[in-house]
């Protein structure tokens, strides 16, 4: 979940502990790593939020103790010492039947597969306790589209258009950062990881996903651990309503490292998304479906529609890793601390004399690091700022206090900006930005794009702006939104100065308003047929217009009856659109209940303006 990113790189890299977390550690020239992992669950409520979903709108609940399942097959390989490579092959396996309803999936089927690979810190020691790596990471969409309920990743999610629970249906690439202190270097058994990366897709919702844990050598085959991973969707500027919205999960387990060198873990997944709902309340657990509606075609060409679910929420969770082949690396702990082992102490009977730091009065007999013949005097360094710099090789003598500095002296600059690190407010800037005397970006309009990546630099205060810092005009007809009294326009519509088409026939804020049902009901009232044939006419004219229907309500009434009518008053119109000839893949519904208001609910007056429905283009470019 994270749980599924991390599944995929499990055991992968040699440098794995517990289950969901990955260490900085790799596996060394020319050595494998081969295995598999996964968990499975048996509540239904890891397929569907409240295990309700809509087979071509009409309402269908799952029935209890069915299998959710999601696991790999992975091989890794040691490059280098410093670098691995792997490949992870995700397979997928949702189990539910369903009221009055024939099988709704039960079928195994392959997700994307997983490439990787882990360069590890050449510069760190062996006895240091830290340990830094980075991840590469790509998936290629090679996972089913005709079958599954739960997504697998967050990134797979859609703004627009339809999501497939077992792939992407894309190539998403990431890079992940990895944190080890290891503290069995110093003879503490423990060994806490820290990781964090980004996933970006071009169709789906870019994520950042982490993990971390802490491990407990209690002897050397023994090894329990805790852990704590996750994913969370970047929408723009935008992320997720609340925190359980998206992969959250806590592990403890135990790992067995048996000297064969086959490891062998096991654990128990609990979603914190289950902590705002310990009842299992239905109302409870339906609440923010409309924000978060997953659509699909299964292979029998039904259309389902049900409210997103984060991860399982309680799974068991397995991992089963072989290492052999080429030379492992050496072990990290064999000799006393700050003593190099003896077969590397260099042994002369003759004359030495060192310029530098050490000086050589007499004849040095070296047999073993304790035993020595002679006298050995060093000479003392000068550092006048006190940075571990000697002033001989110093080329910033006069470094402030305490300030971290480069192998020269000087302050540190990281991202070689020109700003040092202990005055740069944005350490990470990217190479070629231009930057202020804070080391930060600079952005003359303050619209949170740089001045170098922007092409509209004079943007007013507070107008939103696109990637490119320039004015977001939502329907691209030339108008910006903050001026376009007809923000929904259709492409390919001539319009006025206002945004809004010449041709009110074409005008979707007119048509909206034709659209009528009989109360508290989902049938469309006669004189909405008139509005829906035009908008079947204009559908027609631009085919390659898709329409989204929104359905609304105001908060009179229990939140759950208010959701089902407008999605069933949005879908009833989705359908007579369907008889009249549009095809399925160019409509969605959406019922939003009383979610999104946009007048006063407390107003008889803005009650009605509440009640309404939303025409809303979207195109296949935007999928």
């Amino acid at each position: 979940m994270a749980a599924g990113l991390a599944f995929a790189q499990s055991g992968l890299m040699g440098g794995t502990d517990g289950i969901h977390q990955i260490n900085s550690k790799t596996l060394g020239k020319y050595r494998f790593s081969l295995g598999t992992g996964g968990n499975v669950t048996i509540d239904p409520w890891a397929l569907t939020r409240g295990g309700v979903f809509y087979d071509d709108g009409v309402e269908q609940h799952l029935q209890d103790f069915k299998i959710s399942a999601t696991g790999n097959f992975y091989i890794g390989f040691g490059l280098a010492d410093n670098i691995d490579v792997a490949v992870a092959l995700p397979i997928n396996y949702d189990r539910s039947y369903a009221e009055d309803y024939l099988e709704a999936t039960g079928n195994i089927r392959p997700g994307d597969i997983d490439l990787f690979m882990k360069v590890s810190a050449p510069f760190l020691a062996e006895d240091n306790i830290l340990g830094l790596a980075m991840q590469l990471h790509m998936m290629l969409p090679t996972g089913s589209k005709e079958i599954g309920l739960r997504p697998r990743h967050a990134w797979m999610l859609k703004d627009k258009g339809y999501t497939n629970p077992y792939t992407a249906d894309e190539v998403v690439v990431g890079a992940h950062a990895i944190m080890t202190l290891d503290f069995t270097k110093r003879d503490v058994p423990l060994r806490f990881n820290l990781e964090g990366g980004f996933m970006y897709a071009n169709l789906g919702s870019n994520t950042v996903v982490y993990s971390t844990g802490l491990n407990w050598f209690m002897t050397d085959w023994i090894i329990p651990f805790v852990e704590f991973s996750g994913e969370f969707r970047v929408e723009g500027d935008k992320y997720p309503i609340d925190v359980f919205e998206d992969p959250m999960t806590l592990t403890p387990g135990i790992r067995l490292h048996t000297p064969f060198g086959v490891d062998i873990a096991g654990g128990f997944d609990l979603s914190v998304r289950s902590m705002r709902n310990f009842g299992r309340s239905k109302s409870t657990e339906m609440r923010g479906t409309e924000d978060y509606t997953i659509t699909y075609k299964d292979e029998k060409g039904y259309v389902k529609t049900y409210g997103y679910v984060p991860a399982a929420t309680y799974a068991f969770t397995g991992l089963l890793t072989w290492y052999f082949g080429g030379a492992e690396k050496a072990p990290e702990r064999e000799c006393p601390q700050g003593l190099p082992p003896q077969d590397t102490v260099a042994k002369t009977d003759t004359l030495f004399k060192v310029d530098t730091l050490v000086h050589v009065d007499t004849l040095v007999k070296v047999d073993t690091v304790e035993k020595t013949e002679s006298f050995v005097k060093v000479l003392p360094m000068s550092d006048t700022d006190e940075d571990g710099v000697s002033d001989d090789l110093d080329k910033c003598p006069d470094s402030p206090k305490g300030i971290t500095v480069d192998t020269t002296g000087c302050p540190r600059d990281f991202d070689v900006d020109g700003v040092p690190d202990y005055q740069d407010m944005c350490p990470n800037t990217l190479p070629n930005i231009g930057v202020d005397s804070t080391g930060c970006a600079k952005d003359e309009d303050r619209d949170g794009v740089a001045d170098d990546n922007d092409k509209c630099p004079a943007t007013g205060k507070g107008i939103p702006v696109d990637t490119t810092g320039c004015p977001m005009d939502t329907d691209k007809d030339g108008v910006p939104d903050y001026q376009d009294k007809c923000p929904n326009t259709l492409r390919g519509v001539k319009i006025d100065k206002k945004g809004c088409p010449v041709n009110k026939r074409e005008d979707l804020e007119r048509l909206k308003k034709g659209i009528n049902f009989k109360s508290g009901s989902t049938v469309l009232t006669k004189p909405s047929f008139k509005t829906l044939d035009d908008i079947v006419s204009l559908l027609n004219k631009f085919p390659e217009v898709n329409l989204e229907i929104q359905g609304h309500t105001d908060n009179v009434g229990e939140e759950e009856y208010n959701m089902n009518l407008s999605q069933g008053r949005a879908q009833s119109a989705v359908d007579y659109l369907i008889r009249k000839g549009i095809p399925v893949e160019r409509l969605r519904a959406k019922g939003f209940g009383p979610t999104k208001p946009i007048a006063d609910n407390k107003k008889k007056a803005g009650r009605a303006k509440n009640r309404r429905v939303e025409l809303v283009p979207f195109y296949n470019d935007e999928q």
